[in-house]
Order: C-alpha cells, then structure tokens, then sequence
C-alpha cells in the first residue's frame, strides 16, 4: 500500500510539474464541461506566467519592423523569378486579401517600397532586408519556445540559419501564387476544354483568393509550430492551437476592422503616425493569439499526460 501511495505521489508530482492553476483537479481528472473550461484557465494563466504580454509586444514591434523589408525581398525575388508584372500582381493580391481597414493606413507606403526599382535580389540591400525580416521570425520563435516550456539549446548559428530559411520558403510561397495568380485566368479556359458546358470566364482571381489565403495561413501556422520551438511536437499536439489561432485570427480581424471603421480615431493622436499605431496594435493582438494558442497545445497536453498517469 505504501508503494502505492508512493507511486501515485510520485504521478502527481510528475504531472503538475509546471501547472499554473492554483486547483487543477479539472485539468488534470475532470470530466465533461469542466475540462475545456480548466484548458482554457489553464492557458490563460501561462500566459501571465510566461510574460506573454510583454513577449507579445516584442513580437508585434519585430514583426512590424520586418514587414516592409519582407514585402521588398518577396517584390524582388518574383520579378527576378518571373518578371514585373507577376510582382506587381502578387502586390495587389496581398494588398486585397487584407481587410482594407487595416491595411488601408499604410497601403501608399507598402506600394511605394515594393514598387520601387531596385537592383537586383542578391544586392546588399535585398540580404539587409533579410536580416531585418529574420527579427519578426525569432520574436515567434522565442514566443513559441516560451509557451511550449521549451529551453533553447540551438547554437547561434542554427537557430539563425533556421529564420533565414524560414523568410526565403516563405517568399518562394509567396512567388508560387505569384505563378498561380497568372495561370487562374488560363484554368477556366482547360477547364471548358476538358468540359464544354463550363464557363471560362467563372474562374477568376477572386475565386482562389480566400481559399489560397487560408491555404498558406495554415500552412505557416503549422511550419511555425513545427520548426521554430528548441524541440519537435507531434501533429496530434498542434493542431488544437493552430484551429484556435486560425478562428481567433479571423474574428479578431473582422472585430478590429469594424473598431477602426466605426469608433476609433487614431488620427486625433498619432497624426501621420496613425496607420503605423494601428497596424501595430492590430500586430500586438495577433502575437498574443500566436502565443496563446501554444500555451493552449500545452494546456491540453498536461491533459493528455495526466490521463496516460491514470492508466
């Protein structure tokens, strides 16, 4: 008996190792509504724990600063790719997919630094470009390895060559749909060879660029996960904050562009710098979703844990 109780002190000591929750009886062997409500507590309170609040605003400046030297590194490297004109197609497609009252405040300044002639996407310029957008990425990586307990044990060199491939895979993503933005139109004409009865003129650009959008969102959201953290996690225990960073990223967006449209008036403030606050905020929102949701994978985990102790 005595070993018995020295095996379960033992399991309970091992599962929550950690815990943030001052009760974690519902984490750990609740039942029914309880369990997703003691995650969801869970989370929440890692994110105190973890300085995710601060962590998040450290995100949104290096993502903010990132954003128009990536947009000039993904300019260039299409028109070296393909040429202007395909560059100039994936501006408005990224452009559109934005709702425009968050990208309509600095919309002049993003077409003006991706229209700009460059010399080329292996001049100095464009690998300056790269460092500055590498920062975003490891503001994510540090945010990920915080919510996920993960202590990092990569050398300098590693973790850096892993943002700059992250940066260029990212940009060849978005020269891909560079190419797709071209052949769509071309699609409803193969389409109506191989069936007659189908209207060419029915696929359009319009048509594949939601679908698209959501496409690479989940796509990086789940590169993110994998690749950025100290340590490799199985699909089975990202997926739930990725589904949870995807659906609070789209009410987050359509609640912040109904906010900007509707109540607030950054204008009055920030003057000229008001389009810069907003996208900035919006930014600080968005990384502390990014966060959260990883906080919410090792919430459930815990979870997951503590049952296979049970057993």
């Amino acid at each position: 008996m005595d070993a018995q109780a020295r095996q379960q002190t033992f399991r309970d000591t091992v599962v929550t190792h950690g815990v943030v929750s001052a009760k974690p009886e519902d984490l750990l062997r609740g039942s029914g509504w309880r369990v997703p409500v003691a995650i969801v507590r869970e989370a929440a309170l890692r994110l105190w724990s973890d300085d995710a609040f601060g962590l998040a605003g450290n995100v949104a400046f290096r993502a903010l600063l990132a954003l128009f030297p990536f947009l000039i590194f993904t300019s260039a490297l299409t028109a070296f790719i393909g040429d202007r004109t395909m560059a100039d197609d994936l501006i408005a497609f990224l452009l559109a997919i934005v709702p425009t009252a968050l990208v309509g405040p600095i919309v002049a300044e993003v077409q003006q630094v991706m229209t700009v002639q460059r010399g080329g996407v292996l001049s100095i310029g464009i690998l300056l470009t790269i460092w500055f957008a590498v920062g975003g990425v490891d503001g994510v990586r540090v945010g990920l390895n915080r919510a996920y307990g993960i202590r990092e044990t990569r050398s300098a060199l590693v973790m850096y060559a892993t943002e700059v491939v992250v940066v260029i895979l990212a940009s060849m993503v978005l020269v891909l749909v560079g190419y797709l933005l071209v052949l769509a139109p071309r699609a409803g004409s193969w389409l109506h060879v191989i069936m007659p009865g189908f209207d060419p003129a029915s696929v359009t650009v319009g048509l594949v660029r939601y679908p698209t959008a959501g496409f690479i969102l989940i796509a990086a959201l789940f590169a993110a996960h994998v690749f950025l953290p100290a340590r490799r996690t199985r699909f089975s225990s990202i997926w739930p904050g990725v589904v949870f960073t995807v659906a609070a990223w789209t009410l987050l967006t359509a609640i912040f562009s109904f906010y900007l449209s509707n109540i607030a008036d950054y204008q009055s403030y920030y003057a000229g710098l008001a389009g810069i606050i907003a996208a900035l905020y919006f930014m600080y929102l968005a990384a502390l979703v990014l966060i959260f949701g990883g906080e919410l994978n090792r919430a459930i985990r815990i979870r997951r844990l503590a049952r296979i102790l049970r057993t």
